[in-house]
């Protein structure tokens, strides 16, 4: 637009010079070898003007045709750049889809035409990885650290070759290589402060978050956390050598991360030990309102040592009472165990022992469970939940848990990466078969418990049954002439027992009885029994088919039917003893059909 402007107003400014001109009537007169050229100034103005346009038109073919060869030379390379370009690009686009055959082709093609360009390298070595060839890999990296213009790239292939290979040795002063050249690198700043950190030398780790707070890899909060961490390291460190140090260094890791746990108790435990009591309890306060931890509470129930079991309670419902949520719960509930006050430590707990509570929570409900009204019994059902409640909050960095705080994560090398929080918990979780739980020592869980009821029979007796019912269904398969023969033995021999015998003498006595005694009879002597008609083929088939419970029919009389039947109900019984084997008779087959 304003060039646009500035050529009207340039027109505009030739326009007024014209039509000045053309209102200044005058004449020109030039004489020059012998001629005399006269004109009108308005004319000579024009005729100068074609002039210098034809001069200039001349002079521009003029050039125009000179530059022709190196124009036609300039067009072919830059032809020639831009398929070199392209053979790049596409090499890159196949080394990203994982093309590795395309992506040697397009390498290829790429470095024939822009031979050392750096990109051309880079497009090598991504190809030489695709395909494994790590001896080409790192010698492309080692000469690309050679270039200045591509020193910092070939450090960093250098540092990902060398760990890969595990040389952290190597490993390490690459990275250290990279940030001396440039601080504001991040990966080569992380890779310096982990190595430092699994080393633990503080000193050399505060200096590198200084560097990277420098160079704005870090803002002002994280330096602040990370050099707490590393304070916290180093209290904790002089407190296991009886370092005086220990306090400051706890002092200023608490200002700098108030919400740092081994901070606020490393400084509690000085302050307490110097005698400053109140101080001591302001500092854990204040981390217990940011982040409640079962050793801030117990660092502040013994913040005066000597005090009674009460006391304590009573401090740890001061501490509770703002804030605490489930950790203020088990503080309290702890406190009110060791102090005998049971009702304090169930209310404490009321809110967090439904569904499924934690393993904590089941334990201490336990502990109430006996310790108040002595029931070992619910004490169990505590104990059994616990094994199968979710886990309780612990110190965990990268899936890795600890007992106790740590500075450095031992999987990544991380400062400051341990928090108090749930373990995850596996994906897939096999239940345990509850057969596998046999020693009286082992607590089941819910579910085990339920499984173990079930299976339980209901009477001592039942499983003396089926085993002695899976004997006689083996013993009962023989031919049927012989078991309805057999049948007729064992029923004669009972008549001939009276019956006050069986009134007199319980059901539930197994080993001596009459059926004893009629078994042994039946298999050593032959009956006698000569009004007995032999079985004839069509009872055979009664007996082993339709009428399996009637064998008393064959070869009696009618008047003797009720009898029979009395004698065959008593029979069954004997037949049922657990210690008895029983008789071979049909009333013990009766139930083995029924069952099949």
């Amino acid at each position: 637009m304003i060039s646009l402007l500035v050529r009207f107003v340039l027109l505009i400014i030739v326009a007024a010079l014209f039509a000045w001109l053309a209102d200044q009537p005058g004449d020109l007169k030039l004489r020059w070898l012998g001629y005399e050229l006269e004109t009108s100034l308005m004319a000579a103005v024009i005729m100068l003007a074609g002039l210098i346009l034809v001069v200039w038109i001349t002079w521009s073919l003029l050039m125009w045709l000179l530059d022709r060869p190196g124009a036609f030379g300039g067009w072919f390379k830059s032809r020639r750049q831009r398929k070199g370009k392209q053979a790049l690009s596409s090499g890159l686009i196949a080394v990203a889809s994982g093309d590795g055959e395309a992506a040697q082709t397009h390498a290829r093609t790429a470095a024939a035409i822009l031979g050392d360009d750096p990109m051309v390298k880079l497009l090598d070595a991504q190809t030489a990885q695709l395909r494994g060839d790590n001896v080409r890999v790192r010698q492309l990296f080692e000469e690309m650290a050679e270039q200045p213009e591509t020193r910092l790239l070939g450090l960093r292939g250098l540092h990902t070759d060398a760990v890969r290979q595990s040389d952290t040795k190597r490993a390490r002063a690459l990275a250290e290589e990279a940030v001396r050249i440039n601080p504001k690198v991040s990966w080569a700043g992380k890779a310096v402060l982990s190595y430092q950190s699994t080393s633990e030398d503080w000193p050399a780790i505060s200096r590198t978050i200084d560097i990277q707070k420098s160079a704005s890899l870090i803002d002002r909060k994280t330096a602040n956390l990370k050099h707490a961490v590393v304070l916290t390291a180093q209290a904790a460190e002089a407190e296991s050598k009886n370092d005086k140090d220990a306090y400051d260094l706890a002092l200023r890791a608490h200002k700098l991360d108030p919400s740092l746990v081994p901070a606020a108790v490393i400084a509690a435990r000085h302050a307490t030990a110097d005698g400053s009591l109140r101080k001591a309890a302001k500092i854990i306060e204040k981390t217990w309102n940011m982040t409640p931890h079962p050793d801030l509470a117990d660092a502040y129930g013994h913040v005066r040592s000597g005090d009674s079991a009460l006391d304590r309670l009573k401090r740890i419902k001061s501490l509770v009472a703002k804030s605490g949520g489930i950790e203020g719960a088990v503080a309290l509930a702890t406190a009110a165990i060791d102090a005998l006050e049971w009702k304090t430590a169930r209310e404490a707990l009321s809110a967090y022992a439904h569904d499924r509570p934690q393993a904590r929570i089941c334990g201490l409900m336990a502990e109430i469970e006996e310790g108040e009204f002595g029931d070992k019994g619910r004490a169990r059902e505590w104990l059994a939940r616990a094994v199968r409640a979710p886990r309780d909050p612990a110190w965990t960095a990268d899936g890795h848990i600890s007992r106790v705080w740590l500075p450095v994560s031992p999987v990544s090398g991380e400062l400051g990466g341990f928090k108090w929080k749930v373990p995850v918990e596996g994906i897939a979780y096999e239940e345990p078969e509850a057969e596998a739980i046999e020693d009286d020592d082992v607590v089941p869980g819910d579910d085990a418990i339920a499984i173990t009821a079930a299976d339980t029979p209901e009477s001592p007796d039942e499983p003396e049954q089926i085993v002695e019912e899976e004997v006689i269904v083996s013993e009962v398969e023989e031919p049927a002439g012989k078991v309805g023969a057999e049948a007729d033995e064992i029923v004669e021999s009972v008549e001939e027992k009276p019956t006050g015998d069986f009134d007199e003498k319980p059901a539930t006595e197994p080993k001596e009885g009459p059926e004893e005694k009629t078994v042994e009879e039946t298999a050593e002597q032959p009956v006698e029994e000569p009004e007995a008609e032999p079985a004839s083929p069509d009872n055979k088939k009664k007996d082993t088919a339709d009428e399996p419970a009637e064998p008393s029919k064959i070869g009696m009389e009618p008047d003797k039917t009720a009898k029979d039947t009395r004698s065959r109900e008593e029979a069954s019984v004997f037949a049922r003893q657990p210690d008895d084997p029983g008789p071979l008779d049909e009333t013990a087959k009766k139930p083995e059909k029924t069952w099949l």
